[in-house]
């Protein structure tokens, strides 16, 4: 069943795999979303009438700004607020690089802090629901991850700070902690090594269910692990 048009989302990350199931469930939900990624514009839905594409390097504040003026312009204001883009690899300590570092942390981190600062005026009060799309590797450490999992640590605190800061806004902010998921960062992988990954519409239907509850509740933290367990 459609929602009014006058739902609006911004996505991050929405052009592939858990992004773009989250961006692709809201459309069909009739919401309004602005995919914010690199490909934006090679998104399976870019064609949707209801999807605007920005070319946007998330590490790019000034873009990030001025596809926040774009979407004041265009939508007025911002009912959710889904900070989905990330990347992520291996890093053993014994080789890890400067380089490997300012990735990871700029794309997981600070793509996420200056995204939500230039979005949050215009959330709207009493409604708008920020969504952080973590991962397992921000409540635990795994051998090899560790510039992974330092981001998602400091992505998880990022947001349990905003969370507060927030509240007298009545916007909601939710955590989603997926464990290991089948999407294009797994590509290099063999069949066998991922049949007990999870797909990525799951997570993008149990995100989408946190963020239209009724405003009295949030869901803070949402931990979605493989049936398996840890992978």
């Amino acid at each position: 069943m459609s929602e009014s048009t006058e739902r609006v989302a911004v996505v991050t990350g929405g052009s592939l795999g858990i992004g773009e199931a989250i961006s692709t469930l809201l459309l069909h939900l009739g919401w309004r979303v602005h995919v914010l990624a690199r490909r934006a514009s090679s998104c399976a839905h870019a064609a949707h009438d209801g999807c605007i594409v920005h070319d946007v390097d998330i590490r790019d504040i000034d873009a990030i700004k001025e596809s926040a003026d774009t979407v004041a312009s265009s939508s007025g204001h911002v009912d959710a607020l889904v900070l989905c883009a990330g990347v992520g690899y291996p890093t053993p300590l014994v080789s890890v690089s400067r380089a490997q570092y300012d990735e990871l942390c700029d794309t997981n981190v600070a793509g996420a802090v200056f995204s939500t600062q230039a979005f949050a005026p215009l959330l709207r009060d009493g409604e708008a629901v920020i969504t952080f799309v973590s991962s397992i590797a921000g409540r635990r450490g795994f051998a090899d991850w560790s510039l992974y999992c330092a981001s998602k640590h400091a992505l998880e605190g990022f947001a349990a700070s905003i969370r507060e800061e927030f509240r007298a806004r009545r916007i909601r902010v939710t955590c989603i902690q997926p464990g290991s998921v089948d999407t294009p960062s797994y590509d290099h992988l063999p069949p066998e090594e991922k049949k007990e990954f999870m797909d990525a519409r799951s997570i993008a239907e149990l995100t989408v269910a946190a963020i239209r509850l009724p405003r009295q509740a949030c869901v803070e933290t949402l931990f979605i692990n493989n049936a398996a367990g840890d992978l």
